[in-house]
């Protein structure tokens, strides 16, 4: 676990401004500054977009290419698909942990990280449960899953 510190300190940060996300929404929309917050987060991931494509483009290697257009295309399939913006930020926080994790899980891979992105997953699904209010939505976990193995095949093609 020694290897996955930067994930597991990332992981506890999720958890703790999971705890707040519904004042982080108001304090954000309150200070008039939800346009920017959102188009941040569709600049992050046209970036990587633009990043991968390029890269494997000019190198033509195909099957790159197509890890990169699905692991995208179904980032912004999910981004442009909901107004809801508690869901974007979400897309954010597990396409940034998915990034970490495959920095860290470069040089000797192994299945650990992916099992720490699901139980992330699931864990920041729980906090939210039982802080929230709201019911244990598994399609959430899934859906913040899903950008977080997006994130972690933009990680590995990219560097």
């Amino acid at each position: 676990m020694k290897k996955y510190i930067v994930s597991l300190i990332y992981i506890v940060f999720l958890a703790a401004v999971s705890l707040f996300h519904l004042r982080l929404e108001a304090l954000i929309i309150k200070a008039s500054a939800g346009k920017f917050v959102l188009y941040s987060i569709y600049g992050i991931f046209a970036a990587f977009a633009v990043v991968i494509l390029v890269k494997y483009l000019l190198a033509r290697k195909n099957l790159e290419i197509a890890m990169g257009l699905l692991a995208m295309g179904m980032l912004f399939f999910f981004l442009v698909s909901t107004p809801l913006f508690l869901f974007k930020l979400a897309l954010l926080e597990f396409f940034i942990l998915g990034v970490v994790l495959a920095v860290e899980n470069r040089k000797a891979q192994s299945p650990v990280s992916l099992l720490l992105l699901m139980g992330a997953a699931c864990l920041i699904e729980a906090i939210t449960n039982f802080v929230g209010g709201t019911r244990f939505f598994y399609l959430d976990v899934w859906i913040n899953s899903l950008a977080g193995l997006s994130g972690y095949i933009a990680g590995f093609l990219i560097l």
